[in-house]
Formats: C-alpha cells, structure tokens, sequence
C-alpha cells in the first residue's frame, strides 16, 4: 500500500493527512514550530503514522510524494519579516522601484480609496535606498549590448552590499528579459566575493516587460528565498534520512507544484501556495458537491484568504499585489489580509481599536495558549465569547487559559476603550469580521459578481468560527450557503461576460 501526503504549514498550526489512494484518509494538527517549522511538519508526521498504525520510516518509505504548502512566504512579506536584500540595477535606472511608475498609491486599493486622495499614500519602499546601488551596462529592446558590462564596478558595488550584511542580493538590469548576460555575469562576479550569497536575477523569476513590477517581483523573491531555503533544505534531509523515496513537492501560486531543492530559486512563485491550495481543494469538492460558482474563504493563525471558483475553474492571474507592490507570477487569484486568529488587537493613539496585520503566530501566539504572549489576538477574544471552548484545541491536548485572555483584553483593549472584556471581546470579533468582508467584497463585487449567485466555503482554523458574520457583514442571503447546484454568475442583459482581470 503506498501513500500520499498533503502538509500544509501555517503560521499557527501544522495540518497534515495521508491517502492510501483507495479512499482512506486520515488527518493531524499540530502547532507550527517557528523558526524551525521542519519540527512541527515531522511530528505532524509522526501523528499520521501513529493513525495508521505504523512507523514514521514505513509510512516514509511508502510514499510517493508529498504535496508541501506553506505559509511562510506570504507571511513573511504582509509582516515584513524578510531578509535584508541589496539591489543592483542599471545605472540611471535605480529609482523606479521607489517611483512606482506613478501607480504606487493606486496598486492593491479598493475604488474607494482610490477615490479618496488626501489618503493616498505610498508604502513603505522594499529597500533603502542605500541598498540600491547601480552599475555600468546597458543592453537594447533587441538584446543588443549597446555597453558592455563594468566588471569592476560590479565588483566594488557587490562589496558593499556585503559590507552592509545584506542576505541577498536581487539584480534587475535594463532589458534583461531579452538578454540576460549581463545578469548572469553580475551573479558570477557576486559569488566570486561571497560565494554563499542567495543572488536572484530578474532574467530567471520575472522575464517581463515593465521595469518596475519586474524589479519589484525579483526583490521580494531575494527577501523570502533565503529563509525558504533556511527551512526546505533540513526539512527534506529530514525526511530522507527518515526513508522518504519520492519527492518533496512545494505547492505554487498557480496551483502547480516545484520540486524543494529548486523551490527557494523561485521562491515568489511559492507566496500562495497555501492559498492556492485551498482554491484548488476547494474546487475539487465543489465538484463533488454540485456547486458551479463557490468563494472559498480561509481563517488561518495569520491571514484571512478569499478565492473566487466560477464556472467550475479557480479564477487566474498573471500577477497579484502585496503592501501595493506587484508580483509577476501566475496565480490563483486569491486575495489577502493579515486578519487571522492570531491578528493582534490594539488601540491607536486616536483610541481607535486595531486587529492585525501583526500576528501572534505559534510562538509565542496568543495569550490563552500560555505560552508567554500577553497581546490579545481573535483567538483570544473567540474564547471569551464561548466561540472557542476552555477545554481547548487538538482535542483538548492545546488547552486554552480563559484568565490570560481575559486579562490580556481587559488591559490593551477594554480599559483603553472603556469597555467591558465582554464588550471589548465583540468588538474584536467584529472588527475581525468587517475586516473580512471588506475583502470579501473585493473579491466579488468589486469583480463584477453578484454573491448571491455563490456558495460560500470556510475553512482554516478559525474560518466556520466567522464565516456566519462575515458573509453577512456583506449582505449575502440565507440561500447563498444552500447545497443545490448554483447557477452560472448572473450577467447585464447585452453586455459581455464579467471577468475578475
């Protein structure tokens, strides 16, 4: 009997289950164990064996791949929690990533906030400006080196991104999709000096027109590739050692898959794999179910994700949008918050109550776990409104600590507010769910469907726990949830079909 295995790392906890591919199925949770999230992916292994009632080795031995999804790209970049990355771009050329080719308020905003321009404003930029330096080189809209390569130069600009202790260097010359020589020597010439360096060169992960989103694109790959790789690389030595024969698949954004060893090269192509994965899932059990036209909404420890299935088929993208900067990678289209269990609430200095996009993750996560956290998080305030149970998560073996949620929201959000924690707990919890249906009407109406003409899926661990008040919060009916088949999304008589592009 041979298996296959689906993990799906996110920023709280490990899910995993194991198929034997003649329908029987068994699951695991355990928490996510940062840094080192190999540790909860195998004890999460550890727990599949121990439901089929053999060893790790065997059940290693006998699979024939493993589907690997995770988190830990996409978190990485809405928390900014990233690798320091230097930048070397063509001389003259170095300000369109912080020129945004003029569309930088716009990227990633709603009509609404488009329209209101006193608001409008610029994210916070990739990298300093100090770690975008330039280089002699200069190659044609034919591929023709018009000048050559400044090898010196390169030389001493690659110097001092390495005395400035960056952790990754991502090139982005002129032109480069059409001939990346240039790129390719830049690499060279780097690893020359440190030959450890994670290099990432725009001619490899985005071989587009348009210099700024391809720039943008190659940066954030150098900011989650090195920690990609800091987590892919023991983990698959891991599972070989312990027997694993067939490969260790990473889910990508378009709902393909890359092998682990050449995933952290391509990390970009890996921020929505867990996204992805769920839209992919999702559609397989529509299709099971009867449902045409489904919004699959998912409630992880971090972020809160919305995909649109129409027609049977998960809407597509060639890129998507992160802090208003735009990848080139085909996806899914999913779209995201940092809204999750873990979201931590807060109350600004205009005593308005925040939730997220900072989150508690699994360490040390919110303040029930007991874990040393004293920030409160949704999950905090779920427990105080009964929505979790004391008796705790995983079956009672993650017990949760009703006085530590209690204390932590009576003192950064109750007293602050001049609320009661109970109050305080809903208030939470509704910010949460307003926080979701924003998105939600994002992904649907502002797409152009109507979302009474969809069913609606929640998954994640906290998704069946919010689902009821989010899709109310944007107005959907009672029937919108029913189990028939739904019909096709309802289009204006004499226009042309509703795309979400």
């Amino acid at each position: 009997m041979s298996y296959a295995l689906g993990i799906d790392v996110g920023g709280t906890f490990t899910d995993a289950v194991a198929s034997d591919g003649a329908g029987r199925i068994v699951s695991a949770k355990t928490p996510t164990t940062p840094p080192h999230r190999e540790i909860g992916v195998m004890r999460a292994i550890e727990d599949l064996a121990g439901e089929l009632g053999i060893g790790v080795g065997e059940l290693l031995s006998r699979t024939d791949y493993i589907a690997h999804g995770t988190t830990a790209s996409i978190n990485a970049l809405v928390q900014g929690a990233v690798a320091d990355v230097g930048l070397i771009a063509t001389k003259g050329h170095r300000d369109s990533i912080y020129i945004m080719n003029a569309e930088g308020r716009t990227l990633g905003r709603s009509a609404h906030e488009i329209q209101d321009t006193l608001r409008q404003r610029k994210p916070a930029p990739l990298i300093p400006k100090h770690r975008a330096l330039e280089v002699t080189e200069r190659i044609d809209h034919a591929g023709k080196v018009l000048v050559p390569l400044d090898e010196d130069e390169v030389r001493g600009v690659a110097q001092s991104l390495v005395d400035q202790g960056v952790e990754a260097i991502a090139v982005c010359l002129l032109w480069s999709f059409k001939n990346g020589a240039h790129e390719q020597r830049v690499r060279e010439l780097i690893h020359e000096i440190a030959p450890d360096m994670y290099v990432t060169l725009s001619s490899k992960v985005s071989p587009r027109i348009r210099e700024f989103a391809r720039t943008s694109t190659t940066i954030m790959n150098a900011q989650v590739g090195p920690r990609l790789r800091q987590y892919l690389t023991p983990l698959q030595k891991q599972l070989e050692e312990g027997g694993l024969k067939g490969p260790l698949l990473v889910m990508q954004s378009e709902g393909g898959t890359i092998t682990a060893d050449r995933a952290p090269e391509h990390a970009i192509t890996t921020v929505g794999s867990v996204l992805s994965g769920g839209v992919i899932g999702g559609m397989r059990m529509a299709e099971q179910l009867g449902h045409r036209n489904v919004i699959t909404t998912d409630v992880g420890g971090t972020t809160f994700l919305a995909g649109l299935i129409v027609d049977g088929e998960p809407v597509m993208a060639p890129g998507s949008i992160v802090n208003q900067f735009p990848i080139n990678a085909a996806t899914v289209r999913v779209h995201t918050i940092g809204s999750g269990g873990g979201a931590l609430a807060s109350v600004d200095a205009g005593g308005n109550l925040r939730l997220g996009p900072q989150s508690a993750e699994a360490v040390p996560g919110p303040a029930c776990y007991g874990n040393g956290g004293t920030r409160p998080t949704n999950t905090d305030a779920n427990l105080v409104l009964g929505i979790l149970s004391e008796r705790g998560l995983l079956g009672g073996r993650k017990p949760l600590r009703m006085d530590l949620a209690r204390e932590a929201i009576r003192e950064h959000v109750a007293e602050p507010l001049g609320l009661t924690v109970e109050e305080a707990a809903i208030a939470i919890h509704e910010v949460q769910n307003a926080q979701a249906g924003d998105l939600l009407r994002q992904a649907v109406v502002q797409a152009g469907y109507d979302p009474r003409d969809f069913v609606a899926y929640a998954f994640g661990g906290a998704g069946p726990a919010h689902c009821a008040g989010y899709c109310q919060d944007l107005g959907w009916a009672r029937s919108s949830c029913r189990s028939a088949p739904s019909p096709p999304p309802s289009r204006p008589t004499g226009s042309r079909p509703r795309t979400s592009s």
